[in-house]
C-alpha cells in the first residue's frame, strides 16, 4: 500500500516542479479581496468627485464591459463586489452588460489558468489515484459540475476558473454552463446594489432577509449538485 506524502511535503514537491501553480492559487485566493477593499475605500472616499456618464452611451458601455472583463477575469476584484457596485451606480439597465462582462471574464480566467496550470492537476492528484480516476471518468460530464460550482454563492469566481482550467473542462462548457450558473448569484448581488439607499449600504452589502434565504437556497443546491456529481460516479466503481 502506497503511503500518501504529508500535505506540506506534497505542496513543496508541487512548488519545486511547477512554482507558478501555488503562486496562481495564492493570487486567486487573496488578491480579489484586497482589490475589493482598496477599490471600495477609494470609491467611498471620492464618491462626491466622481462624474459618471450614463451607461446608455456606446463608449461607456464598451469601457464598462472591458473594465469588468479584466477586473473580474484577472481576479483583481470579486464578481459579487463588481455586481453590487454596478447595480448601485448604474441601475438595472446595466445588468445585460454585467452578464456579458462576467461571461468574457470567464474566458479570460479560464485561458489564463490554462497557461499557468502546466499539468498541475496530475501533480496535485499524484498521491490520490482514486480521485484521479474519478475525474478522468467524468471528463465528458463536466458541464453539470461547472453549473453547480458557479451557482454557489461562496465559491469564488477566480478560484473556480483555475479549477476548471486544471480539469480542462473546455471553454464552451465554461461559458455556457458558467453563464447559467452565475446568473442567479449575480442577479442577487446586483439587486443588492440596485436597491441600496446609499453607497455605504451598497458597499456593506446589508441585505434583507429574503436575500439571505435565497443565498442559503443557492448554497444548498450547489452542495447537493456537487455531491451528486461525484457520488454518482463513485457508486459505479
Amino acid at each position: 500500500m502506497n503511503k500518501k506524502p504529508p500535505i506540506f511535503k506534497h505542496l513543496r514537491n508541487i512548488y519545486n516542479q511547477s512554482p507558478w501553480v501555488l503562486v496562481t492559487v495564492l493570487w486567486v485566493s487573496i488578491l480579489p479581496s484586497i482589490g475589493a477593499i482598496i477599490l471600495g475605500n477609494w470609491i467611498y472616499s471620492h464618491w462626491s468627485e466622481i462624474n459618471l456618464s450614463p451607461i446608455i452611451k456606446p463608449e461607456i458601455v464598451l469601457i464598462y464591459c472591458i473594465s469588468g472583463t479584466f477586473l473580474m477575469g484577472l481576479a483583481l476584484v470579486p464578481t459579487t463586489f463588481f455586481a453590487v457596485i454596478s447595480g448601485y451606480v448604474f441601475g438595472w439597465q446595466t445588468f445585460p452588460y454585467l452578464v456579458l462582462a462576467y461571461t468574457l471574464a470567464s474566458a479570460v480566467g479560464y485561458y489564463l489558468g490554462r497557461i499557468l496550470e502546466k499539468d498541475s492537476l496530475d501533480l496535485l492528484l499524484a498521491p490520490y489515484p482514486k480521485a484521479k480516476k474519478l475525474i478522468s471518468e467524468k471528463k465528458g460530464q463536466m458541464g453539470s459540475l461547472i453549473f453547480f460550482v458557479r451557482i454557489s454563492p461562496v465559491i469564488p469566481f477566480a478560484i473556480s476558473n483555475l479549477v476548471f482550467a486544471m480539469l480542462r473542462t473546455g471553454i464552451k462548457r465554461v461559458l455556457w454552463f458558467g453563464f447559467l450558473g452565475m446568473l442567479p448569484r449575480t442577479l442577487l448581488a446586483f439587486s443588492s446594489g440596485a436597491l441600496a439607499g446609499s453607497l455605504q449600504e451598497a458597499l456593506t452589502t446589508k441585505s434583507p432577509i429574503w436575500q439571505y434565504v435565497l443565498i442559503v437556497a443557492l448554497l444548498v443546491v450547489s452542495l447537493v449538485g456537487i455531491y451528486t456529481f461525484f457520488t454518482k460516479s463513485a457508486s459505479k466503481n
